[in-house]
């Protein structure tokens, strides 16, 4: 029996216009090996596939560092400390400001990552977070090699797309950077598309076939090919986030 083609696992939030254009849309993609996510770590064991999950989140960066520098808005907009809830002591400490006084406004991208948690060296820049209230829906096209039959079930496919969605967000502890303790270059500040997976308000996959010919080391049946399409719409409307569109 063949898997459904289109699986809708978040309908949009409840009050949400669906019929209003989003403040953002772009696509993220992703080409190769996606395993399935087997079980949780727990009392601070190693994440399962952490290595392997870090390598996919390191493309999204590429991509999203490219996002943040070709956006306008994200790329000039600047803020006041107290838009983004940094201290002095913070800015100081996160950004590295040497001598006088900080900046009392910085690019999004700087106050970004001074607010967020560090991870050993990394500097996180996630986009969907939740001040600034945006609503984030995802729609996936999944291409794979196993489809329509062979190891197909709907609990592989929803374990595969919980490893893509782990990897759209920044890492939750240290654990889940496990062999990769250290940043490198270009990866200052490191960007990720989600603060948190609860920030996904929609998701929706179409899967289909991969027919690129397998060859020796492509991953086999794991290999995929991702097409992620973005929207992100205001929750709340603010002076801010009006800026994204």
């Amino acid at each position: 029996m063949s898997a459904p083609s289109r699986i809708v696992y978040l309908t949009p939030l409840e009050g949400c216009d669906p019929t209003a254009e989003p403040l953002m849309r772009f696509r993220l993609t992703y080409e190769g090996e996606l395993r399935s996510t087997q079980g949780e770590a727990r009392n601070g064991q190693q994440v399962p596939f952490a290595q392997h999950k870090h390598a996919i989140r390191k493309l999204f960066h590429g991509q999203l560092k490219q996002l943040w520098q070709t956006h306008k808005f994200l790329r000039e907009q600047v803020v006041s400390l107290e838009e983004v809830h940094v201290t002095p002591t913070q800015l100081h400490h996160r950004v590295g400001t040497l001598v006088g006084r900080p900046p009392e406004r910085l690019l999004l991208s700087e106050a970004i990552a001074a607010n967020t948690p560090r991870l050993f060296d990394y500097r996180f820049v996630p986009l969907v977070r939740e001040e600034f209230s945006l609503l984030c829906n995802l729609e996936i096209l999944f291409l794979r090699r196993d489809f329509p039959i062979g190891v197909i079930s709907a609990g592989d496919l929803d374990n595969r797309v919980k490893t893509l969605i782990d990897t759209l967000r920044l890492p939750k502890n240290a654990n889940e950077l496990m062999g990769n303790e250290k940043s490198d270059e270009g990866e200052d500040p490191f960007f990720c598309l989600l603060e948190d997976d609860d920030l996904v308000t929609g998701l929706t996959v179409e899967s289909g076939m991969l027919l690129d010919p397998p060859r020796a080391g492509d991953g086999g049946d794991a290999r995929v090919k991702l097409v992620i399409s973005v929207e992100l719409k205001p929750d709340e409307v603010t002076m801010f986030n009006l800026g994204f569109a």
